[in-house]
């Protein structure tokens, strides 16, 4: 049950960069991505802060809430200042913590979901960024 939660974690990551890679690309063309960056919010929301399990998880859960919730923030405020650095700041940060899960979570779960060169790991999503 611990390898399905992560392999379910680290899928919603996956999907995090690929909404918020879309919408920098889309911002840096001068367009809001407002879709994109809905969605990555949504996910961030309901899919990693909504299952920290504060009573049990103690300050691990409390510091990924509050990287989490920075996180939001950030995107509401790159979307304000149209900002793709502060969104490109907000992959950086996540990425160590889904490096984290990969690690934790068994490889040959993921060997078919690793992200290729583009850093995009969704071939839709892929053909969006380049049309």
């Amino acid at each position: 049950a611990a390898s399905d939660s992560g392999s379910l974690i680290i899928m919603v990551y996956e999907r995090i960069f690929d909404h918020l890679k879309i919408g920098k690309y889309a911002m840096e063309r001068g367009e809001y991505a407002v879709e994109s960056f809905t969605k990555a919010h949504d996910l961030i929301q309901q899919g990693l802060l909504a299952c920290l399990d504060f009573d049990e998880g103690g300050e691990i859960s409390q510091s990924l809430g509050a990287v989490y919730e920075w996180s939001l923030r950030e995107i509401i405020s790159a979307r304000a200042s149209k900002s793709p650095e502060k969104i490109q700041a907000v992959i950086e940060v996540l990425t160590p913590l889904y490096e984290a899960w990969l690690q934790l979570t068994p490889k040959e779960i993921f060997s078919n979901l690793s992200a290729d060169e583009s850093g995009l790991s969704n071939p839709n999503l892929q053909r969006q960024v380049t049309n």
